[in-house]
Parts: C-alpha cells; sequence; structure tokens
C-alpha cells in the first residue's frame, strides 16, 4: 500500500509541472481520468484495467482533439512512466489498446511527442 502512495504522490507531482499554460488540454482532468488506471499499470490489478480506468482512458482521448493537445497528453504520459518505476511499461503501453482506444502515440519512455 505504501508503494501505491508513492505512486500516487508522484503522479500528482507530475501532473503539476507537465503542462503548459494557455493549452487546451487539462492536467487536472488528466489526472482524474487516468489516476484509476494506477493500480492496474504498476500490476496490483490483473490483465484487465478496470472500468474506471477504461472510462478514463476513453474520456482522455476524447479531451485531445487537437495536434497540441495530444502533444501535451503524450508528454504528461512519457514523464510518468519515465519517472514512476513502479510502472510496468508493457501494461502501460497495451492499456490503450486493452482501453480499445487508438492514439497517435505509444504510452513509452521512447515517444517522441513532437511527431
Amino acid at each position: 500500500m505504501k508503494n501505491v502512495l508513492l505512486a500516487f504522490l508522484t503522479w500528482l507531482a507530475i501532473l503539476h509541472f507537465v503542462g503548459e499554460p494557455g493549452q487546451s488540454f487539462s492536467l487536472d482532468d488528466a489526472t482524474k481520468q487516468l489516476l484509476p488506471c494506477l493500480t492496474y499499470v504498476i500490476g496490483l490489478k490483473g490483465n484487465k484495467p478496470s472500468n474506471k480506468c477504461v472510462n478514463g482512458v476513453r474520456a482522455l482521448e476524447s479531451s485531445t482533439p487537437t495536434t497540441a493537445d495530444r502533444h501535451e497528453a503524450c508528454k504528461l504520459l512519457k514523464a510518468m512512466i519515465s519517472s514512476l518505476h513502479l510502472i510496468k511499461e508493457d501494461k502501460a503501453n497495451s492499456l490503450l489498446q486493452k482501453c480499445g482506444v487508438t492514439m497517435a502515440f505509444p504510452i513509452c519512455k521512447d515517444v517522441d511527442c513532437q511527431k
């Protein structure tokens, strides 16, 4: 439980510092949308994300209609996976597919968010 709390606090800190002012993509909304996925991506919840996680990932997709929004979402996810060592990269990378979402970038440490 201590590891989950640490991961949650790190997640919130990353969300606070990654975004750029003036973007329509909201880091606060992203926090709410992706937080239910934390237990899945750190390996505490089996092989399937929760319904709340799936709904959050789908909401994230719909909240990134512009290229600038998608770049911000990509940078956020890249920062999370790079900073939270508890996250299992294979779980994070499979999250979009498991939620039935197609985004222009994978969730991984090496993604180029400007493409």
